[in-house]
């Protein structure tokens, strides 16, 4: 749960802060500013990992393994997330449905951005940045920030990442930069739900379909 991190009171003051700029490019500039004193914090981000060492959960479902919430606005108006990668793990290529902020904590940071490639279909990585804590970068949403991020290795990597207001899009995008169509991924829940609503829709179909069949005999 949240309160098991040192974080609820700074992004309590964070929300208050946020809440009062206008506009995505305005909130994503206020923690452009704010992020890297909060990674240089290696005493929080310290108790952070004893915490989770010591079995805390995060605030909420998340689509990848070792992503945790650390703090969810209750305006939707910022998250703040942290992922957990071992020496040379990465995310797969993917997007997020809204603006990002992020950088390490701990380790450093491989980020490689995406493009479209002259052969439809294809991505072209583009040169990795690599980051040290304290340094930062910024993703847009959707295609425009398709990316893949974690430890270029050989130590691991603690990144922080905050997130603006989620576009009205429930999953994000995993791609294959060889090509083909991207593959839509949802968190667990959301998934089990999508899942349980199509088999109530085939099954009452099949009962239908079974009552029918019976009716024309």
């Amino acid at each position: 749960m949240q309160r098991d991190f040192p974080f609820v009171d700074l992004c309590r003051e964070w929300s208050r802060e946020a809440g009062a700029l206008i506009g995505p490019q305005a909130r994503q500039a206020f923690f452009r500013e704010r992020l890297p004193d909060l990674l240089r914090d290696g005493a929080r981000w310290r108790a952070v990992l004893l915490a989770l060492a010591r079995g805390a959960g995060g605030g909420g479902e998340t689509i990848f393994e070792t992503e945790v919430v650390l703090y969810r606005d209750p305006a939707r108006l910022f998250s703040l997330r942290i992922y957990l990668f071992g020496p040379g793990d990465h995310t797969p290529v993917h997007d997020h449905s809204s603006w990002g902020v992020s950088g390490p904590a701990f380790g450093e940071l491989e980020v490689v951005r995406y493009r479209p490639a002259a052969e439809a279909g294809r991505l072209l990585a583009l040169p990795p940045q690599r980051l040290r804590p304290g340094q930062i970068e910024c993703t847009p949403a959707l295609e425009e920030g398709i990316h893949r991020t974690g430890s270029p290795g050989p130590g691991a990597t603690l990144m922080v990442s905050v997130y603006g207001t989620p576009q009205r899009r429930l999953y994000l995008q995993f791609y294959d930069p060889e090509g083909g169509p991207p593959r839509r991924v949802y968190p667990p829940r959301l998934k089990r739900k999508r899942l349980a609503a199509r088999m109530l829709a085939e099954w009452d179909f099949a009962g239908r379909a079974a009552c029918l069949e019976r009716n024309s005999v």
